[in-house]
This record gives C-alpha cells, structure tokens and sequence, in this order.
C-alpha cells in the first residue's frame, strides 16, 4: 500500500490552523480593548456626576486669589485707618535722696525726759505709762523757739494731746515743734532758715503737769528717732 498523504487534507489542516490562530488573537484584542476602555472612561463617568454649578469659575478664583488681605492701614468702613504712631516714653526721672541738713538746738540743751525709744515711761499728768516719742526741753514759757535749720514747713495743727504744732521738713528728717503757744509765726509751705523764729513755749496737754519745756520729735523714714541723735555733735 502507498503511505503517502493526500494533499488536498494537508491544506485542509493549515487552513484550520490558521483560523484557529486568527480566532486567538481577535480574542485577545477584545479582551485588552476591554480593559483599556474601561481603564480610560470610569474617571470620566466619575466627573461627569459633578454638577458645572457646583465648580467656581475662572473669573471667581481668580479675583479670591488677587484680593489682598486688609491690613491696619488700609481703608475701613469708607475712612482711612492707620495704626497709631506709639508716642516716645519718656525715661523716668529719678527722684534724688533728700541730704542731711545740720541741726541746732531749737531752745536751750537742758534735757528734762528723753526719749524712751518705744519703752513705755510713767506719765505724771496721764498717770499710765506711755511710749516717750521725743525729747523734752527746758523752756520758760513764751520763749523763742527757732527752726534747726533750712527746711519747709508740711504742716501747722493743733493737737489734743500735743497742743499747737508746726511741722518742718529738714532734709531727710521731720521734725514736730510740739507745744507752742497760740500764736504761731509761720504757715504751711513756707521756706524757714536755719535759727528763724517759728513761735514760742506754751503749752503740751498731755505733759502739762511737768516743768514747763518743749516737746521735740523726729521721725525718718516714717520712724520716730532720738532727736538727740541728729543735735548732739560727735565731739560733745
């Protein structure tokens, strides 16, 4: 028997195979056009649910963009406003220390009572003990008595328990004239000398069972002092 194929059912087989072949590739080519169409207009149908209205347009972000951000000095209301220009502080002054000034002794040196520097001290015309705040001089009644030196007098009262004051600032010190008589020879304000007559001896209320005298005190600092300790000199 002759083996010999037919020729005719070769080309039979090469036709199916390159049918098949065909079919194949069609296929594929469906199946990426698929993919990329998908690929390429989901984003779209997305976008296409945004209404127009809903997105600003050109001329709106343009004009937020370019609109400046108000500032102090620009126009508010219809008015000019500009920032206050902060007027230069002046450096504060300092208040000089006020200096010492010498004293002398307003009447005479005899002391009858000292001060008790805050020790209570028997009182013979109150008859209780009692804090002593200054100096008790000897003087007559109707005596001078002087400034201690250059000073203003603060103040002219008259007292229940100390009688007819006249107040001097001398310097870093106050000094209290106590128990002088009625007439007294200056007023609040008034510049004094040193040695100037400011009135004379009368009388002090709480102290008047005692010799006659007068009664001085200094405060410093808002402290009652010794008066002896600013009138007595290193070498007395």
């Amino acid at each position: 028997m002759n083996h010999k194929k037919n020729p005719s059912s070769k080309n039979r087989q090469n036709r199916g195979f390159a049918i098949a072949a065909g079919i194949c590739l069609i296929a594929i080519g469906v199946a990426a056009w698929a993919s990329y169409d998908s690929i390429v207009q989901e984003p779209a149908d997305i976008d296409s649910q945004v209404s127009i209205s809903e997105l600003p347009s050109q001329e709106e972000s343009t004009t937020s963009k370019l609109e400046p951000t108000p500032t102090p000095d620009q126009t508010v209301g219809g008015s000019v406003a500009s920032s206050p220009t902060p007027s230069p502080t002046a450096a504060p002054t300092a208040t000089p220390a006020p200096t010492q000034v010498d004293l002398s002794f307003p009447v005479g040196q005899k002391v009858l009572k000292r001060f008790s520097d805050g020790t209570p001290v028997f009182s013979d015309t109150m008859q209780d003990w009692r804090v002593h705040n200054g100096v008790d001089f000897e003087a007559a009644s109707g005596e001078s008595v002087k400034s201690m030196g250059t000073g203003t007098v603060t103040d002219v009262l008259e007292d229940s328990l100390l009688g007819h004051v006249v107040v001097i600032t001398h310097g870093d010190v106050e000094a209290w004239y106590c128990g002088l008589g009625e007439k007294v020879l200056v007023e609040k304000g008034a510049k004094v000398e040193a040695g100037q007559e400011i009135g004379t001896v009368g009388e002090c209320p709480s102290e008047s069972a005692e010799a006659e005298h007068l009664h001085l005190e200094i405060k410093k600092d808002g402290e009652w002092i010794d008066p002896l300790s600013r009138l007595m000199k290193e070498n007395s």
